[in-house]
């Protein structure tokens, strides 16, 4: 049943301040806020598979930049698997979602995760943002909110965070232009996931990242997306020219079905 609006501006804020455990899954015994608790990510079941896979494929002491982090879920497990050694890097220009990842943060106590408040993309400057529906489909050029708009390049030549060495990106088809503003900052060692929302979008990132000597390898959604119409946001791995890793990752790739 659809909460009616009026309702909603009364009970949202009580039931974020509502905390409950996460009981299954990467993120189990962590601390969720009630209001974000459907759709499995108290149970532990939201994409459970993909954020096992995601799990298995960081590293301890990892740069993790979780591109369009929503409420966190992301962050909070790679907080776990980075340890004190690495950082987190959460990037959320939804105010209205990044007060819920900034509270998940600080209900957790996970000091090696930095939430910031840009958009990443191809240029410096601003540009509206939001969309209709669920807040994990607010994109940038949708909606009415004025957000701050960066290139990753220009967050890391500023001192602002460390270049990644492993990336998540998940941005409702912003994802090219995402990668276009990250590319020349990117160490050839690091790792990226990226969702791809439409064929237009694979196509650019496959080709930018190829061009350059990366290994990109499909998930079989994917694939299935590529050979046929198109499902789904599916994933994307990659792995830079230099990356030592690649035979670990493979039998990751294939125990998780990916």
């Amino acid at each position: 049943m659809k909460v009616p609006p009026l309702v909603r501006w009364f009970t949202d804020p009580l039931l974020s301040e509502l905390r409950v455990p996460i009981v299954g899954g990467v993120n189990r015994g962590q601390w969720w806020s009630l209001m974000s608790a459907g759709s499995g990510y108290a149970s532990g079941r939201r994409a459970n598979s993909q954020m096992q896979l995601l799990a298995d494929l960081m590293r301890p002491a990892d740069v993790v930049w979780d591109v369009g982090a929503h409420h966190g879920y992301v962050a909070l497990c790679a907080a776990r698997i980075i340890g004190t050694a690495g950082s987190v890097h959460a990037f959320e220009p939804s105010a209205m979602n990044r007060t819920r990842l900034a509270r998940h943060v600080r209900w957790n106590h996970l000091p090696n995760v930095t939430v910031h408040p840009f958009a990443l993309s191809r240029f410096n400057g601003e540009s509206t943002f939001g969309g209709t529906g669920t807040s994990k489909m607010f994109a940038l050029g949708g909606g009415t909110q004025t957000v701050q708009v960066r290139t990753a390049a220009a967050l890391v030549e500023q001192g602002v965070c460390p270049a990644p060495t492993f990336v998540k990106i998940d941005v409702e088809g912003a994802e090219a232009d995402t990668l276009h503003g990250m590319i020349d900052i990117l160490p050839l060692q690091a790792r990226l996931i990226v969702a791809m929302h439409g064929r237009e979008v694979d196509q650019r990132c496959t080709d930018m990242l190829e061009n350059r000597g990366w290994t990109c390898t499909p998930s079989h959604d994917l694939a299935r997306s590529r050979a046929g119409a198109w499902d789904g946001d599916p994933d994307l791995f990659c792995t830079g020219p230099t990356y030592d890793g690649s035979s670990a990752d493979r039998a990751t790739l294939r125990r998780t079905n990916f």
